[in-house]
């Protein structure tokens, strides 16, 4: 696990300073004002935040901190695709956003034959999307380089509330087990890719459905096997729901395919299923089938299995974790504090997303793929690190699209190389030199210098070139040299640069709108 970077340390000053937003190069207020945050998000999740202006911003993968989707607005939902999502408008319309391989751009397309989206499940390979009239589409995986997923109607099956699914297998065959929450409370389900559908018995006033787990609006959780060549079932075809042991008066019900968590009306967590030692090819699950009730913590309001831990939440703000690296884990296990000053918090697999009673969005975890909107790609944390702010850019009014959201370090605020420079009349080049001198040992060793040059195209306005070395910092303006207090830096191949210093060379305007969270430029 790392160890809280300088980083982290700067980004936790900055968020204390009471809203007063910090100073950047000039004694110009920055994009740090953390008052705003308290007023600019209306929904999050793992990999999604919307604002209250129904703007939907997205991070993971190539895009490091939360980065605008161009072309929305008035967002109300977001699910997430790979390598992209769906969004639900307030008129109920479906735009579908991916971002574009070769260019990284996010690009959006409306989804008509879908409306008022409200549920969507993934099942090995294949996407579920449930629409608010209870109609059920499918759509699989896209083939490599396409750039959109393409849905079309299930036919046979009407009133769905929720899907699911899971594989399952014998020693003759392989298939999935496709199931549906309907709005009468039933649950039914298909085995033969979606051709025909049968009632689930024993099932009714179920209210939600986790992998072969049911949760009834009195509190019982039933379930059923999964099968598999180590456990057969009769027949692919068969289930038979019975109760779950112990589990009774349950309102929330958590599960990610191999372990369980509920909590019931009382706010007491319960957790059923593997725990997990070893890693790569020596990774074993270690089964515990019997309902267990912890009795290290109470007054639980939510919790998630993440990686390897159980993430839980408790009714005075407090978050706790405790690890499922065990070969078993019992009912008093310890439950050691993670955050404070928590209002929610949203499971993502192998990381969580909180959010502060001030609004600020923070998360934990794995971060390989920038889950948790940090600005970087360090593999994981082992404690809560603030995301980015989501910060807008507009120029003459007009909103500037980038392929990554603007970076902030030491109060300044930074975008990618080609995102805006070029709009304000500037041609941007890059190149590397490489050099190589000999050694005292007889040897030789090698200098990269990775070099942005910007100038300016507009005849009418006096010359300018800018020129910055990525790798040292040394920065030159008509090959004078000045001192950016942060220089540039690369992210995941990405030079960014800084934009108030660069953008004012230019003869721009730079203001920083707080309560907009953006970044507003103007130019002549």
């Amino acid at each position: 696990m790392k160890k809280w970077t300088k980083l982290l340390g700067l980004a936790l000053s900055l968020a204390t300073a009471a809203g007063i937003p910090s100073l950047g190069s000039g004694g110009r207020a920055e994009a740090t004002d953390t008052a705003a945050a308290v007023t600019s998000i209306s929904a999050y999740g793992p990999d999604h935040l919307i604002k209250k202006d129904g703007s939907l911003w997205v991070w993971g993968d190539s895009h490091s901190v939360p980065t605008k989707v161009p072309g929305l607005a008035e967002v109300k939902a977001s699910f997430g695709l790979v390598g992209g999502g769906l969004a639900v408008k307030q008129d109920l319309s479906v735009w579908q956003w991916q971002t574009n391989p070769k260019t990284l751009v996010l690009e959006t397309v409306q989804v008509p034959e879908m409306t008022g989206l409200k549920d969507l499940a993934w099942v090995q390979g294949t996407y579920l999307a449930v629409c608010g009239e209870g109609a059920l589409y499918q759509a699989a995986l896209p083939e490599y380089g396409v750039t959109s997923v393409s849905f079309t109607p299930v036919a046979g099956i009407d009133g769905v509330t929720a899907a699911g699914g899971y594989s399952e297998e014998n020693s003759q065959s392989y298939w999935k087990r496709y199931l549906f929450l309907k709005q009468d409370g039933t649950v039914w389900t298909s085995t033969d890719e979606l051709a025909t559908f049968h009632p689930v018995r024993n099932l009714s006033g179920i209210i939600q459905l986790e992998s072969n787990f049911a949760l009834a609006g009195d509190g019982t959780v039933w379930t059923w096997p999964i099968e598999s060549i180590y456990n057969p079932v009769a027949a692919s075809d068969v289930m038979n729901p019975v109760p779950a042991s112990s589990l009774k008066d349950i309102r929330i019900l958590r599960d990610n395919g191999r372990s369980t968590l509920a909590i019931d009306n009382s706010a007491n967590l319960w957790f059923r299923g593997m725990t997990i030692t070893g890693s790569s090819d020596g990774t074993t699950f270690h089964e515990q089938s019997v309902p267990l009730r912890f009795t290290g913590i109470s007054n639980v309001t939510d919790a998630y299995i993440m990686e390897r831990s159980i993430v839980a939440l408790t009714a005075d703000g407090k978050v706790y974790t405790t690890s499922l690296g065990e070969e078993r884990i019992t009912a008093d296990a310890e439950f050691s504090l993670l955050a404070t000053n928590i209002t929610s918090i949203k499971g993502g697999g192998r990381h969580v997303i909180m959010q502060k009673s001030d609004g600020t969005l923070w998360g934990w975890g794995v971060n390989k793929n920038a889950q948790l909107g940090y600005a970087n790609y360090d593999f994981s944390f082992d404690q809560p690190v603030p995301m980015q702010k989501p910060i807008a850019v507009t120029l003459n009014g007009e909103p500037v699209n980038l392929t990554n959201g603007v970076i902030t370090r030491s109060g300044q605020n930074f975008v990618p190389l080609r995102s805006l420079f070029d709009k304000l009349g500037a041609i941007v080049a890059y190149k590397e030199n490489h050099t190589t001198t000999p050694t005292s040992n007889g040897g030789t060793a090698s200098k990269v210098e990775k070099i942005v040059t910007i100038t300016r195209t507009a005849a009418s306005k006096p010359a300018l070139s800018i020129s910055i070395n990525t790798v040292s910092g040394e920065t030159t303006v008509n090959g004078k040299t000045v001192t950016i207090v942060t220089p540039p830096f690369i992210v995941n191949g990405t030079i960014y640069l800084p934009l108030r210093f660069i953008s004012e060379q230019l003869g721009a305007t730079v203001n920083w709108l707080p309560q907009q969270e953006e970044i507003a430029i103007s130019m002549k």
